[in-house]
């Protein structure tokens, strides 16, 4: 693929792939494009030309909440936490897009809203035993080092990648 900010190439013809279970690091110095390259990867931007697959469907121009459905997310080089919630509550977060009870059934706590709610917990425990914050799971985010913020932000993300279902 291929992206232009009018003269400067940002992106310029790359092309690769990273197989399923595969873990693939992008390097490179300031101002080589990996930023851009990973705003084209998970729909922030479009590409110019080219095309992007992902487990075979053609992905590229889609919205950025598109993108993350499909289990794409990314995180930004300033971490950008809810700092008045509880580091639990932050990786919820990353899952409440995929409830379905709505505005209604969350106000009004009907059982299928309370099923969600248990399942995004659940998962969001799972999430912070795996990148090792869940002894910390109560602590306000504000407090953490910004090293434990940034893998909070990462643990966040993380929920879209491990599947959608309750």
């Amino acid at each position: 693929m291929t992206l232009a900010f009018g003269g400067l190439t940002a992106v310029d013809d790359v092309s690769f792939g990273v197989p399923e279970g595969v873990v693939k690091a992008i390097i490179g110095p300031n101002g080589a494009g990996k930023t851009t390259l990973f705003n084209l990867i998970t729909g922030f931007l479009p590409p110019d030309q080219g095309r992007i697959v992902y487990r075979g469907e053609a992905i590229q121009g889609q919205p950025a909440h598109v993108v993350a459905a499909k289990g794409i997310a990314r995180t930004f080089q300033i971490v950008q936490l809810f700092y008045h919630m509880s580091v639990l509550e932050n990786v919820m977060v990353g899952r409440h897009r995929l409830t379905r009870s709505g505005l209604f059934g969350g106000m009004l706590r009907f059982p299928g809203m309370r099923r969600e709610e248990a399942a995004i917990t659940a998962k969001a425990w799972e999430v912070l035993e795996f990148v090792g914050l869940a002894d910390r799971a109560h602590q306000p985010a504000a407090i953490l080092p910004l090293g434990l913020k940034r893998l909070l932000e990462i643990a966040r993300a993380l929920p879209v990648n491990l599947g959608s279902s309750f």
